[in-house]
């Protein structure tokens, strides 16, 4: 019924500035840009954000949901330093558990986005 994920896809008010943090600061290659849709290629999958407008949408999806998007990074600290020196916000700083190290960040659309790094074991 269902072969794999598609895509995932994130919503935003400015796809020029999603474009900008997506492409320079994540370094992300993109696949897909028109008016209305941006697509990048995240390592064979496909990650894209769509542009919406806030005063036609929906009230119920006015405020991010809680779904988030995992990038698989290592070493972690390199990727946490490449952010914060492009003044990315995080959420939640260098978490290290026995299942993996973890961060989180927000994009400008205040859209979730994880750091995750799989513990030594498990890579």
């Amino acid at each position: 019924m269902f072969d794999k994920i598609a895509f995932v896809h994130y919503e935003t008010e400015n796809l020029d500035r999603a474009l900008e943090f997506y492409k320079d600061v994540l370094g992300l290659t993109l696949r897909v840009q028109n008016e209305e849709w941006i697509e990048f290629d995240v390592g064979g999958q496909r990650l894209a954000l769509r542009k919406v407008d806030t005063l036609t949408r929906q009230p119920e999806t006015l405020h991010p949901t809680g779904a988030r998007v995992w990038l698989e990074a290592r070493p972690i600290e390199q990727a946490i330093a490449h952010l914060q020196k492009n003044n990315v916000k995080f959420i939640n700083s260098l978490d290290i558990s026995p299942y993996g190290k973890t961060a989180t960040f927000a994009d400008p659309d205040g859209n979730s986005i994880g750091l995750y790094e799989p513990p030594e074991k498990n890579a």
